[in-house]
């Protein structure tokens, strides 16, 4: 059984500083562009991470030149945090090339892998194509200016999110990915981006005008209650093998910005005035946090179900889709309610699954007992 190493461990931690400034720049930018550039630099981020976790498990050395490699790799991911804050402003042409630095080490790492393991090689080919193409738009996207900027980011984006999808049939032949490690380092960086709504937590007490504690408290309890429902759901069993288990890859990706997009919201229901008018930011956290569980449902479905599973396979997704729903009811009511009140609902909604796995779980401890 593989775990984390401490250098795995220590990589995540740029990662730490360049997710508190892209939720920055969502909780300084709550309108509908302002949601889609959040998505664009967070899945530029995202992106980064999960290339280097992956190779990571397949190909983790423990010598010297491995070490350095990833310091190395932590350089570009630091200067995207760097300009980070003004990335869809003047800063976009420095953050474009750190991420094709960022990328470019990357695809080094691949084709060096294809070039050491003949069986690889398929693999490693198309990851240089299509990253490569990726990282061309990028580099076009310095000389051009906005919006067409944004867009080729866009673009590029797609593409590298695509390009794994086309090696499905040629990785079938190499040994899977670890059942231990890669579950394990995505629960991490979900650890990393509940952080973030931590501090978004404390910020926006911090920044209150008359100290509440209670609101406090109940912005704690909801980042309490989403650790509970990913890690009592999701992380402790692990994908089915196959495409499955890309799916379950992919759906990390609104799972982790919607919980860092719960920070940026917090921060600012915890700031605003109470004068009960309409403030995109209720209905900003309530919407990320249907989608968390949108994706925690959907996640489940792509889980390996042993004999000894207590959750019902539908009433448990369901049950998922229906809390996100009723959390979109309270967004929409947002202000109406009253800070407390608003944060009070989606804690109950948060209760409800929170009491449902509990239930299962007792139930079969009692039953089988």
């Amino acid at each position: 059984e593989r775990r984390a190493s401490w250098l795995e461990l220590f990589y995540d931690l740029v990662f730490v500083v360049v997710v508190a400034e892209v939720a920055h720049y969502l909780a300084e930018h709550v309108t509908p562009v302002g949601v889609l550039g959040y998505a664009l630099l967070f899945l530029a981020v995202w992106w980064s991470w999960i290339s280097g976790t992956v190779y990571t498990d397949r190909f983790e050395t423990m010598d010297i030149s491995y070490r350095l490699i990833v310091f190395l790799q932590m350089v570009p991911v630091a200067a995207m945090a760097i300009f980070a804050h003004d990335a869809l402003g003047e800063g976009g042409p420095q953050f474009a090339l750190a991420y094709v630095a960022a990328r470019l080490l990357i695809i080094a790492l691949w084709l060096r892998a294809g070039w050491h393991n003949p069986s690889f090689r398929p693999v490693s080919n198309r990851y240089a194509a299509g990253f490569g193409l990726s990282v061309a738009l990028f580099v076009a996207s310095v000389f051009v200016e906005a919006p067409l900027r944004y867009l080729l980011w866009g673009l590029a984006l797609t593409i590298d999110l695509a390009t794994p999808l086309l090696t499905v049939r040629q990785q079938r032949a190499l040994p899977p990915l670890s059942s231990s490690h890669l579950p394990e380092r995505f629960g991490l960086f979900v650890i990393i981006v509940l952080g973030e709504a931590i501090i978004g937590v404390v910020r926006g007490v911090a920044e209150q005008e008359s100290f509440s504690p209670l609101t406090g408290l109940l912005g704690l309890a909801l980042v309490f209650g989403l650790w509970w429902v990913y890690f009592d759901f999701v992380a402790r069993r692990v994908p089915r093998p196959g495409m499955p288990q890309f799916v379950w890859t992919y759906l990390h990706l609104p799972l982790v910005m919607s919980i860092a997009a719960i920070g940026a919201g917090v921060l600012n229901v915890l700031t605003v005035a109470e004068d009960r008018s309409f403030r995109p930011e209720f209905l900003l956290m309530a919407g990320a946090l249907a989608l968390a569980l949108v994706a925690i449902g959907l996640l489940e479905m792509t889980l390996r179900r042993d004999a000894n599973e207590p959750t019902d396979h539908r009433t448990s997704v369901l049950l998922k889709f229906g809390v996100a729903a009723l959390a979109v009811g309270v967004g929409v009511l947002g202000t109406a309610l009253g800070t407390n009140a608003f944060l009070l609902a989606l804690l109950a909604l948060l209760l409800v699954l929170m009491v449902y796995g509990a239930y299962v779980w007792f139930h079969q401890a009692a039953t089988s007992a």
